[in-house]
């Protein structure tokens, strides 16, 4: 058997080398050209040599060869983002950073370096510098949601830091901008809804203020008091979804520290878009670990609904019955398993004992 893997091997290694080959033969030797002709474009800089261009990155037979090669595919994310701001009569488009290809890879290079030191905190600075970037580069919010979407190792997390950025620093464009990304990625964060309804508002637009508005269920007046500590959970449960680091023990610290109650708790989840029984399972087991037992049973059923009939979720409802002496309770649960296991038996046996 060693000695066949072997030979695969050795064969996979014959044929990737004759690939290569062939590649270098056919594509390699023209790549100098073509970067050659790209530099001559971008030199003069005129509307008619951007959209030639534009035209050589959106032929599939010119791109398809090179799109493992960086510097091609640094420029196809370039090309995209000037199709973006073309289209949206932006001029100082990024065709405008630099004029010859190098450049253009170095400004992009530049671009996700600062992203990336802002993503993980590194040096003390660098929010300072990433604003000095963009006033200096005059980058358009196009720019940097591309930027996020193909460069970020966190785009979640840096999104939201880019959101107290551009609030502190007063960038409302920015800020409207990067408030609109995280709805469109990441949708049905109450506060970053309500905080877009009110710029709306703010600047007239009503049609899209209401549109905002509908996003949100009318919250209970008996919660109203609460509207802070109501709007905090519902955002740590959204982070839970989109599976951001953490989220889950910053959720049950948040609860127990503030003393949620549980019909607020039921609200929420009511009005939650997860749709598998994962996420349920997932909030009822930190609330387990952490002796919060209402909630992880209000989540446990959220998450029956899901899936009715689904062993673990209604074995780990019977646990919490049985543990209270409600053996009558138990059995139902487990009457209800659809495809009963040795989970379901052990519970059973647990129960007539």
């Amino acid at each position: 058997m060693e000695e066949l893997e072997d030979k695969k091997t050795e064969q996979w290694a014959l044929e990737e080398e004759q690939r290569e080959r062939e590649w270098q033969e056919t594509y390699g030797r023209k790549a100098g050209d073509y970067i050659r002709k790209l530099d001559q474009l971008l030199a003069k800089g005129t509307r008619e040599s951007q959209m030639e261009i534009k035209s050589m990155f959106l032929d599939p037979d010119f791109f398809q060869p090179y799109k493992q090669v960086d510097i091609f595919a640094v420029m196809y994310v370039v090309m995209s983002i000037f199709e973006l701001e073309d289209a949206e009569g932006i001029e100082q488009t990024i065709l405008e950073q630099a004029h010859t290809v190098e450049g253009l890879q170095d400004y992009i290079f530049q671009f996700k370096m600062l992203m990336y030191r802002l993503d993980f905190g590194i040096e003390i600075d660098v929010e300072q510098q990433f604003l000095g970037f963009l006033k200096e580069h005059k980058v358009s919010p196009v720019q940097l949601g591309v930027m996020i979407t193909t460069t970020a190792m966190r785009p979640l997390m840096l999104t939201l830091k880019l959101e107290k950025i551009f609030e502190k620093s007063g960038l409302s464009q920015y800020l409207f901008f990067i408030l609109n990304f995280i709805q469109e990625h990441w949708g049905g964060n109450y506060r970053v809804i309500f905080k877009l309804e009110d710029i709306c508002r703010n600047i007239g637009d009503e049609m899209k203020a209401n549109q905002f508005a509908d996003c949100v269920p009318n919250i209970p007046e008996n919660m109203m008091g609460q509207r802070q500590t109501f709007l905090q959970v519902q955002e740590l449960l959204w982070k839970v979804m989109y599976k951001e680091e953490e989220a889950e023990k910053e959720l049950a610290d948040f609860l127990q520290r503030e003393k949620v109650t549980d019909d607020v708790w039921e609200f929420l989840l009511e009005h939650m878009e997860a749709l598998n029984k994962d996420y349920y399972l997932c909030l009822a087991n930190i609330l387990l670990e952490t002796r919060m037992t209402a909630k992880a049973e209000i989540a446990l059923k959220f998450g029956l609904r899901m899936e009715p009939g689904d062993e673990l979720i209604l074995c780990l409802l019977a646990e919490q019955s049985v543990n209270r002496g409600e053996i009558v309770q138990a059995q139902e649960y487990l009457s209800a398993v659809t495809n009963p296991g040795e989970l379901t038996v052990r519970f059973r046996e647990l129960c007539r004992r």
